[in-house]
C-alpha cells in the first residue's frame, strides 16, 4: 500500500512539474514576443533628444578645442576610407566603434560646423537624401545610441563596441558639415 502511495504521489509531482514547466515556457515566449515587438515599436516612435543623450564623461567633459580636433581626425579617417567611390552595400557594414561615434555626436551636439577643404566626400546614397529623410536617420542613430549605449564604460571598451555602419557615420558627418 505504501509503494502505491509513493507512486500516486510522484505521478502528481512529476504532473504539478509538467504543468510548471508548461506555464513557464508560455510566459517566458510571450515577453519576448511582446518586448521585441515593443522595443521595435519604441525605437521607431520614441523620439530621443541629441541635447539631453549623455556621452562617456571624457567625451562629455572635452573642451572645444580637444573635441574639434577628435572629430577632424575621425572625419580625416572617413576620408580616407574612399566611401564615395565604394559600392551602396559598403556602407551597411559595421565597422565604426562606439567610442568615435560619441565624439562626432558629441561635436554635433555642440552645434559647430566644420569646414572640409574638398567638394564631396559623401557617397551619392547620402547626397540624394531629403533633409527630412537626413533627420529620420538622425533620429534612428540618435535612439540606437539612447538604446545601446552604456556611458559608464571605458575608452577602451568603447572601442572594441562596433555597433555602427558607415552609413550612420556618413550622415553624422554630413549633418556637421551641412548645419545650419
Amino acid at each position: 500500500m505504501s509503494m502505491a502511495l509513493i507512486g500516486f504521489i510522484s505521478l502528481i509531482v512529476v504532473s504539478l512539474l509538467f504543468i510548471l514547466y508548461y506555464l513557464l515556457s508560455m510566459t517566458n515566449n510571450k515577453p519576448k514576443k511582446i518586448g521585441n515587438e515593443f522595443q521595435k515599436n519604441m525605437s521607431i516612435s520614441t523620439v530621443a533628444d541629441l541635447n539631453t543623450i549623455e556621452f562617456p564623461k571624457n567625451i562629455e567633459h572635452m573642451k572645444f578645442d580637444s573635441l574639434s580636433k577628435a572629430t577632424k581626425v575621425i572625419f580625416d579617417s572617413y576620408k580616407a576610407l574612399n566611401y564615395m567611390n565604394k559600392l551602396p552595400s559598403s556602407l551597411d557594414k559595421i565597422e565604426w566603434h562606439t567610442w568615435q561615434v560619441s565624439i562626432i555626436l558629441r561635436y554635433l551636439k555642440s552645434k559647430n560646423k566644420i569646414f572640409i577643404t574638398s567638394d564631396n566626400i559623401f557617397h551619392s546614397v547620402i547626397l540624394e537624401l531629403s533633409e527630412s529623410q537626413i533627420n529620420l536617420e538622425l533620429q534612428k542613430i540618435y535612439n540606437k545610441y539612447a538604446n545601446n549605449v552604456n556611458i559608464k564604460k571605458s575608452r577602451d571598451d568603447l572601442s572594441k563596441d562596433i555597433i555602427w555602419t558607415a552609413r550612420e557615420v556618413s550622415i553624422i558627418l554630413y549633418k556637421i558639415i551641412n548645419s545650419k
